[in-house]
């Protein structure tokens, strides 16, 4: 409840102009974003332009922005359907839908990079090729539960599901590594909390 309050003080700033919220706010979720924009184009120069360009909009605009109570959620929908845009729109690929016609990809850290290089790591390994077996929409869900720890509510406003089914698509993503990997589903959990640790 802190959080939330906190967040919506900080939107409450930028509405009213406050330039330093903005940068703030700016700071404290561009790597995020990056991140996750990665994952949905693979285009660094694409990521990066619209990152600029929606905080831009959110600066120009902020005087008609409505009330957000949490931020993060509200950002990822937002750069999410500005990349899509951008794509359909240069043609670079054919998105006819969000359902399942993209890629998403969910590759580790740099830490878990040299690990995985290194043969240091089997399990973590053995993971990153389960997950190279998953959906673009199981991939997508797995990385905002369990490696940016959303909750259910604001993972399905970002994928444009319901909350229901936010659910059943992480338990059928859960599953699909489970049978994969041939483990119990607690070491599953365990494997991919050390690996959003890295």
């Amino acid at each position: 409840m802190e959080e939330i309050a906190e967040e919506s003080h900080w939107w409450r700033a930028i509405v009213d102009g406050d330039e330093a919220a903005f940068q703030q706010i700016y700071r404290l979720h561009f790597t995020m974003l990056y991140e996750y924009g990665m994952r949905l184009a693979a285009n660094e120069e694409l990521v990066k332009e619209s990152i600029q360009q929606f905080f831009v909009k959110i600066w120009t605009n902020r005087a008609t922005l409505g009330t957000v109570k949490r931020i993060r959620p509200y950002l990822l929908v937002s750069l999410r359907g500005m990349i899509y845009n951008k794509l359909r729109d240069e043609k670079r690929r054919r998105v006819t839908s969000l359902e399942d016609d993209y890629d998403f990809e969910l590759a580790f850290s740099p830490e878990s990079e040299y690990i995985q290089k290194e043969s240091a790591d089997q399990q973590l390994l053995a993971l990153k090729q389960a997950m190279d077996q998953l959906t673009a929409r199981q991939k997508e869900i797995i990385f905002l539960r369990y490696f940016q720890e959303m909750e259910y509510n604001d993972i399905a406003e970002i994928m444009n599901i319901s909350v229901k089914g936010a659910y059943k698509l992480t338990a059928r993503s859960l599953e699909s590594l489970r049978e994969i990997l041939d483990i119990s589903m607690i070491a599953v959990l365990c494997l991919l909390k050390i690996a959003a640790s890295r």
